[in-house]
């Protein structure tokens, strides 16, 4: 009797694929493992870049010797080297990015520069982390490339320790310009070691700004506070600050964050944690809310008489609050409760309730059952929101607002909503459309120039201004 030893063909073939795939599946696994090390590698040696770039740039502010008025004496080049589409509903747009090696220091890790914007008349006017102030007439955006002319100013004259100057959560957090006159909030420090949220003010010229003291804290948070001592995780951080500026009928309002001292948001004999107007003509001050952690963002909504503001929260809890001047009753101070409720939780608690920062600081997981203002929005986990504007319809055809808000972040999270732009609509009080646009960049700042259509941002990621703006 005979055995057929023959294997038909299609079992040899269905082995030698398995064989392959095995051997592809080991392969792919190893060439991962290579690229995660050289990416390590490379994190490594950029950091280790990072820290020498700061210590020589440390040695020569010593010997008052700044790099970058030496970069930016002949002005900060900007050169078009990406343009991307994307679509909101149906509606089609085009983000235009414009590069720049020039500006070197970035006030976060995950940034490669720090910069924010505003425009007046024809010109686009930046300001960097580190103070320095550069103009570009905004035609220039329809080039190929163009170059910012600097501004000279007295800002190292009125400011000295060195932390300002360098790759730190310290500086300039805005710019805003209003009837031919600058202001730029910035972290100043008082006496060593003690620091707040101020104003500088300076008539806009051209050739050089003379800055003065606009608006000076009368109390700073040192950074040997006992608050500090007494919370393990906690320290002074000046990248929660907030910073931002907007003007609306004679009143400049601006935000200030909690340095992470956080029962200050709810302590209104502080400025910390509040949004808070200054009279341009008397200077006097007023909190028109309190209970913030760290705003990020605001934007006057001439229309509705709304102020928006965004809200950085901590691990979770970033937000979109709304404050209804129409509705805002007199006397009555709105608070966001921060840090008595919140939707996120502390940094590095470990999901522990019995965290010691939550008996000062309990983040309570709703606001309006404690007496507090809910957001308009909050995002679980954390987009890390930065500033918000308003577009008209010639630039996104609604039947309600429209706003944008940047996000910053990083591109590991890009799934959940970092490094992209915000759009929603509201309708009576209520979001009625959104959407994010993963543009990969962190959003620092945002303007809407309104005579060109476009909104206009500085995306710290790619080193970047960049224009967003319907396509043609």
């Amino acid at each position: 009797m005979r055995v057929n030893l023959k294997i038909p063909l299609i079992y040899i073939s269905i082995v030698l694929i398995s064989f392959i795939l095995i051997l592809t599946a080991k392969n792919i696994k190893n060439n991962l493992e290579v690229k995660k090390a050289q990416i390590k590698f490379l994190e490594k040696n950029l950091s280790n870049k990072k820290s020498q770039l700061a210590n020589i740039h440390s040695k020569l502010l010593k010997k008052e010797i700044n790099i970058e008025n030496l970069l930016f004496e002949d002005g900060i080049n900007f050169v078009n080297n990406s343009n991307k589409e994307f679509s909101i509903g149906s509606q089609n747009y085009l983000l235009k990015e414009f590069n720049s090696s020039d500006i070197i220091f970035a006030k976060h890790p995950a940034a490669s520069s720090s910069a924010y914007i505003d425009y007046h008349k024809e010109n686009i006017f930046l300001v960097t982390a580190t103070g320095q102030i550069a103009y570009t007439n905004i035609q220039n955006f329809e080039k190929k490339d163009f170059k910012l002319n600097q501004i000279k100013s007295n800002i190292q004259q009125l400011i000295k320790y060195s932390e300002f100057f360098s790759s730190s959560g310290f500086g300039v957090k805005d710019i805003l310009i209003n009837d031919n006159n600058i202001y730029v909030s910035y972290i100043k420090e008082h006496i060593k070691d003690c620091f707040s949220l101020s104003i500088l003010k300076a008539e806009l010229n051209l050739k050089y700004l003379n800055f003065e003291d606009f608006y000076v804290s009368k109390k700073c948070v040192n950074r040997n506070e006992k608050f500090f001592e007494d919370h393990e995780h906690d320290y002074l951080v000046a990248h929660q600050s907030g910073g931002r500026l907007v003007i609306n009928d004679n009143q400049l309002f601006f935000t200030t964050g909690d340095f992470r001292y956080r029962i200050l948001a709810q302590d209104d004999s502080s400025d910390m944690g509040k949004i808070i107007s200054i009279n341009l003509d008397n200077k006097k001050k007023r909190i028109v809310s309190m209970g913030h952690r760290n705003p990020q963002g605001l934007y006057y909504h001439a229309s509705l008489n709304y102020l928006f503001s965004t809200e950085h929260g901590p691990s979770g809890g970033d937000a979109i609050n709304l404050l209804n001047f129409n509705s805002n009753v007199e006397n009555e101070l709105p608070n966001y409760g921060w840090p008595l409720s919140s939707y996120g939780r502390h940094y590095f608690d470990n999901n522990d309730d019995n965290d010691v920062r939550y008996k000062l600081s309990p983040l309570n997981d709703s606001h309006s059952k404690y007496g507090f203002k809910e957001p308009l929005k909050y995002f679980n986990p954390s987009v890390g929101i930065s500033q918000i504007v308003g577009v008209n319809k010639n630039f996104y055809d609604s039947t309600g607002d429209v706003l944008f808000v940047g996000t910053m972040g990083t591109a590991k999270k890009l799934k959940e909503g970092m490094i992209s732009l915000y759009f929603f609509e509201i309708k009576d009080d209520e979001i009625i459309k959104d959407q994010l646009i993963p543009i990969k960049s962190r959003v620092r700042d945002m303007i809407y120039h309104e005579e060109n259509n476009y909104l206009v941002m500085y995306l710290e990621t790619n080193n970047a201004l960049a224009i967003f703006k319907k396509k043609d």
